[in-house]
């Protein structure tokens, strides 16, 4: 296994892409190739290979300030889930961000996900909301 920054507009962001598409897209009837990206050339992507160049597990940050990020699009394959795959990506972009200052990270976590989150030291802040289609609750983690 190798853990990458991966390159905005690279082919392992295309293989990026389509993960995100098939994880967290398709299964609520959107389509994340219907979507302006280009904004993403600004964020920060993650992501977790197999020694065949297949890509398992990503993750995307956004620096909101020097020391803020917002987590954004974790999508571990399906074939993947629950066999700690997901940890790894988030743990190793957790300490990627760390070394450069952020001290908070936020996201917006679908409910399905709640636990995964709980369980990696995030805690819900505020109340349940709806973000496209389906339930989230806004979550938040100080980096050590």
């Amino acid at each position: 296994m190798t853990l990458i920054e991966i390159e905005f507009g690279s082919d392992n962001y295309t293989k990026e892409c389509k993960l995100r598409n098939e994880v967290l897209r398709v299964p609520i009837g959107l389509n994340l190739f219907d979507e302006d990206l280009s904004i993403e050339s600004q964020q920060q992507h993650f992501g977790l290979f197999e020694e065949t160049e297949s890509l398992f597990a990503c993750v995307v940050a956004v620096v909101c300030s020097p020391t803020e990020a917002k987590v954004r699009q974790m999508a571990v394959a399906f074939d993947h889930q629950d066999k700690g795959f997901g940890r790894k990506v988030l743990n190793f972009m957790e300490g990627k961000l760390a070394q450069q200052g952020i001290k908070h990270i936020h996201l917006h976590a679908r409910m399905t996900a709640l636990r995964f989150y709980e369980k990696s030291g995030y805690v819900r802040v505020g109340q349940e909301f709806v973000e496209v289609g389906i339930p989230h609750i806004k979550m938040e983690k100080i980096l050590k």
